[in-house]
């Protein structure tokens, strides 16, 4: 009796001890997201040499990211919380400094630069310009699954993590976090 009551507890001090090694060996999900709706990459995501084009069909590649943080924001005029999210992404460039922070805002629609023109203007964005992606051949490189996406790219031209949805980017607790964000 004395001998199972021992190893017993042996067993359960063992097991426990692995539990412990195991869990804390174990990739942690990152703690404190500012919103539900970010996902971040364990391995990030290598983004150079991709491509999109400018108002005249001009074709673009994503060559080097100077900037510390770099959003790539895919939208389309039609798409509601593309709209609702657009002045929360101007105001990020206000906040971070331009020195900080680019954005290249994707458009998914053919090219119309009186509409989108309209559209920006409307919403009185300052801080980027647009391009686009009709095609859908770098939406579809980057695995994208609806609008408004946004990929968020360090200067080692990694996406570490990317926005699945509509989110205000001038949150207190998204900046912080974003400037916090490292690889």
């Amino acid at each position: 009796m004395f001998f199972l009551r021992k190893f017993f507890k042996y067993l359960v001090y063992s097991i426990s001890l692995l539990l412990f090694i195991t869990n804390h060996s174990l990739p942690q999900p990152i703690k404190n997201l500012p919103f539900k709706n970010i996902v971040v990459h364990e391995i990030p995501k290598e983004i150079i040499g991709e491509e999109f084009i400018d108002f005249s069909g001009k074709k673009l590649k994503f060559n080097k990211f100077d900037h510390q943080i770099t959003l790539v924001n895919f939208w389309a005029t039609w798409c509601v919380p593309c709209k609702e999210e657009m002045p929360s992404i101007d105001k990020l460039v206000d906040i971070l400094g331009k020195d900080k922070i680019k954005i290249y805002a994707i458009n998914l629609e053919k090219i119309n630069k009186k509409k989108t023109d309209k559209f920006l203007s409307d919403l009185k964005i300052k801080n980027f310009s647009t391009y686009y992606d009709p095609e859908y051949a770098l939406a579809n490189r980057v695995g994208l699954r609806g609008l408004p996406t946004t990929l968020i790219i360090d200067q080692n031209s990694k996406e570490l993590a990317r926005v699945i949805g509509s989110i205000d980017f001038a949150d207190e607790k998204f900046v912080s976090w974003l400037k916090n964000l490292k690889n």
